[in-house]
C-alpha cells in the first residue's frame, strides 16, 4: 500500500537499498526483497522504483509482475508496453525477447520484477537483460529463498522482516487517524488489535481500513478485537489471516462487493482507474441517479476501497488523481475462492448455459449477481491458447457465437486477438462495451447498429473510416481509437439526419476535417469532454489556424490537438472557457500568438509538441497563464524565454523532453510554488542550467522541497567522473605547438629523388 504511513514505519533498509541502486558496481546487480505475502515486498519495491534520487538516474524504467504461473509473453508485453508503443504484439516470444534486449542495450535501465517464484522463469527472462558495465540494475520480489539466493550477483538479498508490536502499534495509529492524536480510550484495546496481526503490515492495513469506517468507541472496537482473535491471525498462515480479509469484504456495502470482486478476479493485477470504471457501468455494478451520474458513482466506489485499503494506488497524475490501481495477490486470491463460491451457490440454475463452446477458449464466464432470475451481466476473456500464443488470426464460427447465451453479453474484449472480420458482432445489441483488434473492414458501418454501446476501444492496424457508424451509437460515451486516427468526414450524403451524440464525453484519436465540416462535427458532440484528433485545416490566403464552433463546447476540458496545416501566422481559436489542458502540435506559428492560449481563465496544463511555436523570442505579457500548474515542451527550439512576476503565478512542474534550451528563464527563480523541473534529452548547456538552477533552489533559496529529474546519457557520463571544460581555442593552440615540437625534434633525412619529401 503505497501511502506515506509505511514511509515512517518498518523500513529502515531503504537508504542502503537506495545507495545499491545508484551506486556500488558497474555491472548488473540485482537488489532482491524476500519475505512472505502481505510483508510489503511490492510496497519497498514501488518506493524504490518511484524515488526521486533513483528515477534520475536511469535511462528508462520498467515494472512487471509474474506472480505463480509464469507467461512469458505476457511478461515480454508488459516489460516492453512501459517502455516502447506497441502498435503491432503478432511477434512471437522470441522476437519480443530480441526487441526487449535492442532496446535495453547501451542503456542504464532499472527494471522491477514483481512476485517471481521460480528459478526457470528467471533464467528465461534474464537473457533479455543485456550488461553493458553501466550501473543497470534489477529490482527483484520473492516469497521462495532459493530465487533470491539464485539471482544474487553483489548485493546480498535483503530479507524483509515482521513489524514489532511498537512498529504495528504505530501503523495502526497512523493508518486510522493520520496526524490527528489518538484517543486514549481506545489506547489500550488498539495495542490489542495490532499485537493480533503478528506483526504482518498487510494485516495491520486491513484491520485499519475496518476501525478507520467505524465509531471511535470502546465497543465497536472490541467486537473487531474478538473478531481478530477468533480468526486466530497468525502470521504466515496465509489460511489464518483470509478472516481479517472477510472482516473488510463484509463490511462493504453489497454493490461495491461486486465492484470489488470483479476487480479481483479480473484485473487485481493493475488496471487504469477509467478502464475498470467503465466496465463497472458496462455491468451495471456502478447506476447513476437523479443526483449523481454512473460514472461518479464508480468513481466513489473506487475510493471506497483504497480507503479500505483494499486495493492500491499504483500511479497518480500530476494533480493527484488516481490513474492505476491493483491489489495485493491474497486479496486476489480471495476474490477467486469468492466468486467461484458465489458461482456455485448463486448460479445453479443456468449453469449448463454459461459455458458455451464457440471455436475459441473462454477464460472466465461468470454470473456475479446470485439467483437464476439475474440478467446475463458477465465478461469474456479469451484463454492464451495456442492460437493465441502463436499470434495467428482466429476464425469465428458467426452461428456459435450468436448463440442465445452470448446474445446477452454487455462486455465483449476482443483485443487479445487480430480478427480478420468482426460483422457478426452487430448482432450482440446488448453490448455495453466493446474492445477489438485487428485487420477488420475499414467502414464498418455496421457498429451503427450497436444501439447501446456505451465504450468502443478499436485498435486497428489501419485506418478506419467511422463517417457513417459513429452517428448510429447513440448510447456511446466513450470511443478511443489506437494507431492510427479514425477518420470521420461531415460531407456524407445522410450526414444532417443524423441525430447529435448527446451523450458522447471522450473521442480519442480521430482525423477531422478543418473549416466549416470541422464546425458541423461540434455541433454533433455538444456534451465532449476530452477530444484528442488531427485536423486538416483547409488551405486558405490568410494562413490561419481556426477551429470554427469550438467555442460551443461548454464542458471541453482536455484538447489535444494535430494540425497537419503548418507555417500558419495566426491562431485565431476561440478556446472554450472551461478548457484546463491543452496540447498543440505541429503548428509552427509565432510566440506571439500565444496570447490567445495564456489569456485562458481555467488552463492548468499546455503540452507544446513538435514545434507548435517557433521563433527566437517568447515574451509573456503580464497575468498570462495565472491557473497554469504544468509547462512541457516536447521538440521544441525553446527560445529566449522573459515573463514577468505577475505571469505563471501558480505552475509546479516545468517538463524539457528532446528540446533545444540554452539557459532557464531568470524568472523561473522566483515561481512561488515551482516544486519541480523535468529535463529529459537535451543538449548539454540545458543540462549545466538545470544544475546551476538546482543550486540556487536549494543553496540560495532554501528551497529543500524542491525536485530536478536529469535523464540523459551525456549527463550520467558526466557524473561518473570529474568535467573537464577546454576551451576551444586554448586546445587548438596546444595541439599546433605539440605537432611543431614533434617535427623539430624528429630527424629528417632527405631523400635524393625528390628533395621535398621527407621522411620522418
Amino acid at each position: 500500500m503505497t501511502t506515506t504511513s509505511e514511509a515512517i514505519v518498518g523500513f529502515e533498509n531503504e537508504t542502503v537499498m537506495i545507495r545499491q541502486l545508484i551506486c556500488g558496481w558497474k555491472d548488473l546487480d540485482v537488489v532482491s526483497l524476500v519475505g512472505m505475502p502481505g510483508i510489503g515486498k511490492t510496497t519497498l519495491a514501488r518506493r524504490l522504483y518511484t524515488h526521486n534520487d533513483v528515477i534520475g538516474r536511469f535511462d528508462v524504467c520498467s515494472w512487471c509482475t509474474i506472480s505463480q504461473a509464469y507467461n512469458k509473453r505476457k511478461t515480454l508485453l508488459e516489460i516492453l508496453g512501459n517502455l516502447v508503443p506497441l502498435n503491432d504484439n503478432t511477434k512471437n516470444d522470441d522476437e519480443l525477447a530480441d526487441k526487449l534486449r535492442r532496446h535495453l542495450l547501451k542503456k542504464r535501465y532499472l527494471i522491477v520484477i514483481d512476485d517471481l517464484w521460480s528459478i526457470e522463469a528467471w533464467n528465461d527472462l534474464m537473457r533479455c537483460f543485456p550488461d553493458d558495465k553501466n550501473r543497470s540494475r534489477i529490482i527483484l520480489t520473492t516469497r521462495q529463498d532459493k530465487v533470491a539466493s539464485y539471482t544474487e550477483v553483489f548485493s546480498a538479498p535483503h530479507h524483509l522482516r515482521l513489524f514489532t508490536d511498537e512498529e504495528s502499534w504505530c501503523l495502526l495509529q497512523k493508518k486510522v487517524f493520520g496526524e490527528e492524536s489518538f484517543p486514549p480510550q481506545l489506547e489500550q484495546i488498539g495495542e490489542q488489535i495490532a499485537q493480533s496481526c503478528r506483526g504482518l503490515p498487510l494485516a495491520i492495513i486491513l484491520v485499519a481500513g475496518v476501525l478507520a469506517k467505524l465509531d471511535k468507541d470502546e465497543v465497536r472496537w472490541e467486537d473487531v478485537a474478538y473478531g481478530l482473535k477468533r480468526s486466530c491471525i497468525i502470521a504466515g498462515d496465509k489460511q489464518k489471516y483470509m478472516g481479517i480479509i472477510e472482516l473488510s469484504f463484509n463490511l462493504l456495502p453489497d454493490q461495491l462487493k461486486l465492484c470489488f470482486l470483479y476487480f479481483g478476479e479480473y484485473f487485481g493485477n493493475g488496471v487504469k482507474v477509467r478502464e475498470l470504471i467503465r466496465l463497472w457501468i458496462a455491468e451495471e455494478f456502478a447506476v447513476g441517479n437523479e443526483l449523481k451520474s454512473a460514472e461518479n458513482v464508480a468513481k466513489d466506489y473506487m475510493m471506497e476501497l483504497i480507503d479500505s485499503n483494499l486495493v492500491m494506488v499504483v500511479r497518480r497524475s500530476f494533480s493527484g488523481k488516481v490513474k492505476t490501481i491493483r491489489m495485493h495477490d491474497l486479496l486476489r486470491e480471495f476474490c477467486s475462492t469468492t466468486c467461484i463460491h458465489q458461482w456455485d451457490v448463486g448460479g445453479s440454475d443456468d449453469s449448463s448455459s454459461a459455458h458455451p463452446r464457440s471455436g475459441y477458449e473462454i477464460h472466465r464466464l461468470y454470473w456475479l449477481k446470485k439467483g437464476s432470475s439475474c440478467s446475463h451481466s458477465f465478461i469474456t476473456h479469451l484463454l492464451p491458447s495456442d492460437d493465441i500464443l502463436n499470434r495467428r488470426n482466429l476464425l469465428f464460427d458467426c452461428n456459435s457465437i450468436l448463440s442465445h447465451e452470448l446474445l446477452t453479453l454487455r462486455v465483449l474484449d476482443l483485443v487479445c486477438v487480430t480478427l480478420r472480420s468482426a460483422s457478426y458482432i452487430q448482432f450482440l445489441i446488448n453490448l455495453r462495451y466493446l474492445a477489438l483488434k485487428g485487420n477488420f473492414e475499414e467502414d464498418p458501418s455496421w457498429l451503427s447498429k450497436l444501439k447501446n454501446l456505451e465504450t468502443l476501444i478499436l485498435k486497428g492496424s489501419h485506418r478506419l473510416n467511422l463517417s457513417h457508424a459513429i452517428w448510429g451509437m447513440v448510447s456511446l460515451k466513450h470511443l478511443e481509437v489506437t494507431g492510427k486516427p479514425a477518420v470521420i468526414r461531415c460531407d456524407v450524403a445522410e450526414f444532417e439526419t443524423y441525430p447529435p451524440l448527446e451523450k458522447l464525453q471522450w473521442l480519442s484519436f480521430a482525423h477531422l476535417p478543418g473549416g466549416g465540416e470541422f464546425q458541423k462535427f461540434v455541433s454533433k458532440v455538444p456534451c465532449l469532454v476530452k477530444l484528442r484528433c488531427l485536423v486538416d485545416e483547409p488551405h486558405v490566403g490568410q494562413r490561419c489556424i481556426r477551429l470554427p464552433g469550438i467555442h460551443s463546447l461548454n464542458q471541453l476540458e482536455s484538447l489535444k490537438v494535430y494540425f497537419l496545416k503548418r507555417g500558419a501566422k495566426r491562431l485565431e481559436v476561440n478556446f472554450p472557457r472551461n478548457l484546463k489542458k491543452l496540447t498543440l502540435s505541429s503548428c509552427q506559428l509565432p510566440w506571439t500568438e500565444i496570447s490567445t492560449i495564456g489569456r485562458l481563465d481555467n488552463l492548468e496544463v499546455l503540452k507544446l509538441d513538435s514545434y507548435a511555436f517557433k521563433g527566437r523570442q517568447w515574451d509573456v505579457k503580464d497575468e498570462e497563464f495565472q491557473k497554469l500548474k504544468l509547462l512541457k515542451f516536447y521538440s521544441m527550439n525553446i527560445p529566449q524565454w522573459n515573463f514577468s512576476d505577475t505571469s505563471f503565478c501558480n505552475l509546479q512542474l516545468v517538463i524539457f523532453r528532446n528540446s533545444q534550451l540554452e539557459a532557464f528563464p531568470h524568472n523561473l527563480e522566483n515561481l512561488p510554488l515551482l516544486k519541480m523541473i523535468e529535463v529529459r534529452k537535451c543538449n548539454r548547456s540545458a543540462l549545466r542550467s538545470a544544475r546551476e538552477f538546482e543550486r540556487i533552489q536549494i543553496e540560495d533559496l532554501g528551497n529543500h522541497e524542491f525536485k530536478l529529474i536529469i535523464k540523459s546519457r551525456d549527463e550520467d557520463e558526466e557524473e561518473l567522473g570529474p568535467t573537464w571544460q577546454v576551451d576551444s581555442e586554448l586546445l587548438q593552440f596546444v595541439f599546433c605547438f605539440l605537432l611543431f615540437f614533434l617535427i623539430i625534434s624528429v630527424p629528417v633525412k632527405w631523400a635524393d629523388p625528390d628533395p621535398f619529401q621527407f621522411i620522418i
